[in-house]
């Protein structure tokens, strides 16, 4: 299981981003977001080996870990979407 994020649904996070970024097609959010926890729990991992980052995957258009994406080394109660902590 991925430790130090934060969880929360998919509605609840597509809630959260429409309202920082009100331009952002909402539908295509949504089937990025239950995409990419299908890609997580298939198996998918990040270049690297980790495990993907569904929110972060879903922001920047690859799957990637957080650390790839970010360039730290642990998540700090950044979120991640729940179906994909397990």
């Amino acid at each position: 299981m991925k430790s130090g994020f934060e969880p929360i649904s998919v509605s609840e996070y597509v809630k959260k981003h429409i309202q920082s970024n009100p331009s952002t097609n909402k539908e295509n959010l949504i089937e990025s977001l239950n995409s990419l926890v299908k890609s997580y729990k298939a198996g998918e991992k990040c270049s690297c080996g980790n495990d993907i980052w569904v929110i972060g995957s879903s922001a920047c258009g690859w799957m990637a870990c957080f650390s790839c994406i970010t360039g730290e080394a642990y998540p700090d109660d950044d979120y991640e979407i729940e179906g994909a902590l397990e």
